[in-house]
């Protein structure tokens, strides 16, 4: 399981290494989040060029060279260039110590994995699968974005075809930037007193992260502790002397209880189902409610309905669908095939849709598919339907 957080990237340096479709992505959902964000490549996408153009980000139209890292809060390589987006996470994260760096689609080179998101103005929803399952995540997301009438990051920027300015938006007002942190084996220290639900329900989403939880008594705390760290949860700001913190080379990302917004990142409203998570935020107080309604509302549709199992399901097979097919679409094109098919009407008066729903659109849906028989138990039958796919498309190449 990754760790959900909520990145705070006011006014923080921001590189996004590449100029295509992905680096664009990136990008905008930084812009959103007022972060500052640099670009560096050869080449850039329309709504790259024309941000630079009138000044909202930088553009170095040039090949990545070294040192370029130097300084950043957050650093995300989306080359097509492995060779390059290795050299990135090589300096970034080894040498300079920077603590949030992303290197896309590929995880051993992640601190953190980027979230789907999607967002009404007021309220943002995140959807995390741990990896296991882009196309499930991708789904529920499309799922949000009917029933909430949201946008998804992946849409802005454009209006007829044509790029359109992005606020940049600036002096907290800006959505938080939604990742999952990859803790495993990564040092977090928590500083607390006392043994309060908050600090508990954090440790415990740590420990289950395979994070090496480090737990101090504030009054004992010393530099070495916090050197090392990845990340540090305190229940009060004022227990981390700020001498402590380098705001520059290698600081760590820090969430404080008492005061959210002086941390690094904070720690949202959760709905979890093993590796399903989904988070829901606030942009201000006057939208708290709101959240809070649609956060019961999620729990209820998506909490031990079979999302989990499912995605653990999909997950279990994926490195095997991942050798079985070449390209990135040739695999998503299978794995829409996989989900999709329902093979059986259902008995009775109702027809059952042309392709599975997920549980999205009629929770009580029984119809005879891949994602009903995971969550009902019937394995078996799941891993042949499967095998039996992985064998058609096998013999159709």
């Amino acid at each position: 399981m990754f760790y959900p957080a909520h990145i705070n990237l006011q006014d923080r340096k921001c590189l996004v290494v590449g100029g295509g479709t992905v680096a664009e992505r990136k990008v905008v959902a930084m812009l959103v989040s007022g972060g500052d964000v640099t670009v560096i490549s050869p080449e850039a996408t329309e709504l790259v060029a024309f941000l630079a153009r009138i000044g909202t980000i930088r553009w170095h139209k040039r090949q990545l060279k070294s040192g370029d890292t130097l300084g950043y809060f957050l650093v995300c390589a989306a080359t097509d260039f492995t060779d390059i987006n290795t050299a990135v996470f090589t300096e970034a994260h080894e040498k300079n110590k920077i603590r949030l760096v992303n290197v896309v689609d590929v995880i051993p080179q992640c601190t953190f994995a980027a979230a789907s998101v999607v967002t009404d103005g007021e309220l943002m929803l995140s959807i995390s699968t741990s990896g296991k399952s882009p196309a499930t995540s991708r789904r529920i997301r499309e799922h949000f974005e009917k029933i909430l009438n949201a946008t998804s990051l992946y849409t802005l920027g454009y209006e007829d075809g044509k790029p359109v300015p992005i606020a940049n938006e600036k002096e907290g007002q800006g959505l938080p930037y939604p990742v999952y942190l990859l803790l495993e084996n990564r040092t977090c220290v928590v500083l607390s007193d006392q043994k309060t639900q908050e600090i508990e329900r954090r440790i415990s989403l740590l420990n289950r992260c395979g994070a090496a939880v480090v737990r101090i008594v504030p009054d004992e705390v010393k530099p070495k502790h916090l050197d090392s760290a990845f990340l540090v949860i305190a229940d009060k700001s004022s227990v981390v002397d700020i001498p402590f913190v380098d705001k520059g080379k290698g600081a760590f990302i820090a969430e404080y209880l008492d005061e959210p917004e002086a941390g690094t990142h904070f720690t949202p409203d959760l709905i979890i189902d093993d590796n399903l998570i989904i988070s829901v935020s606030a942009r201000n107080s006057t939208a708290v409610g709101k959240a809070n309604r649609l956060h019961e509302k999620l729990a209820n549709q998506f909490k031990n309905n079979g999302y989990g199992a499912f995605i653990e399901f999909l997950g279990a097979r994926r490195s095997e669908i991942l050798k079985a097919f070449p390209t990135p679409k040739k695999r998503a094109d299978f794995f829409e095939v996989l989900i999709d098919n329902v093979e059986d009407a259902v008995s009775g008066l109702q027809t059952p849709p042309t392709t599975c729903c997920l549980g999205l659109t009629n929770p009580e849906c029984s119809a005879e598919c891949l994602f009903n028989w995971v969550r009902h138990g019937k394995l078996e039958r799941a891993n042949a339907f499967t095998s039996k796919r992985l064998d058609k498309a096998d013999a159709g190449r």
